[in-house]
């Protein structure tokens, strides 16, 4: 008759030994999920800067009104390897009341790259009557 051996158990029972393997590949996915995690963002921002179109953020660089709102709207395009495309736009806009204290206005120098916002009194605004107390 063979001899059998006696395999060893930890306090619960469980066969000893069984749950460092499974840490072990736990670990060495976790290990190799960080490293296409950063191999992948690198590629993902190297192709970024490679899909700009040079000159898009001049072209859809605009200061001024747009319907009630004075303000700025910024934007870029990009271009995907197969030829497709996207434009990305930001806008920044200030809307007010006709009869607010000040009138806010942006202005943008192209040639110096310089965006500039002047605050003026609003001519639009009447001059506040006195009010009158009764008695």
């Amino acid at each position: 008759m063979a001899r059998r051996r006696n395999q060893r158990r930890d306090r619960l029972g469980r066969f000893a030994g069984t749950g460092t393997k499974v840490s072990a590949s736990a670990k060495d996915a976790r290990r190799a999920a960080k490293t296409a995690m950063k191999t992948g963002a690198t590629k993902v921002a190297t192709g970024i800067g490679k899909s700009y179109v040079s000159g898009s953020f001049s072209k859809n660089l605009v200061v001024g009104r747009g319907g009630e709102y004075k303000g700025v709207k910024v934007g870029a395009e990009f271009k995907t390897p197969k030829g497709r495309g996207v434009l990305v736009k930001g806008i920044v806009g200030y809307s007010g009341p006709p009869n607010r204290r000040y009138d806010i206005t942006p202005e943008l120098n192209k040639a110096q790259k310089k965006l500039s916002v002047h605050a003026t009194p609003n001519p639009n605004r009447r001059a506040a009557a006195g009010t009158k107390l009764k008695r």
